[in-house]
């Protein structure tokens, strides 16, 4: 597991960065220009290198997801568990 750089970085599930970029019917290329980042930011983010929050809200907003939705071992919010509920 690669270390992070520093406290801010957030580390990306690859597998929920797959699965977005797979909704959507994106390769790499096509995301990063969507996105506005280079496609060395997507790649990393792929194989779940940690990401600087300013590069993962991009990607993010150009997935339709919220950052939430891409990052590691982010807990569900007691809403979302009600509302799967009911």
């Amino acid at each position: 597991m690669p270390a992070a750089r520093d406290t801010t970085m957030l580390k990306p599930d690859s597998r929920k960065v797959l699965i977005a970029m797979a909704e959507l019917e994106y390769d790499p290329v096509e995301l990063a220009e969507a996105a506005g980042v280079s496609k060395n930011i997507v790649y990393s983010m792929r194989r779940g290198f940690y990401t600087k929050p300013k590069y993962m809200g991009k990607i993010a907003k150009a997935l339709n997801v919220r950052v939430a939705d891409l990052v590691e071992n982010v807990p569900v919010a007691a809403e979302q568990i009600e509302e799967s509920e009911g």
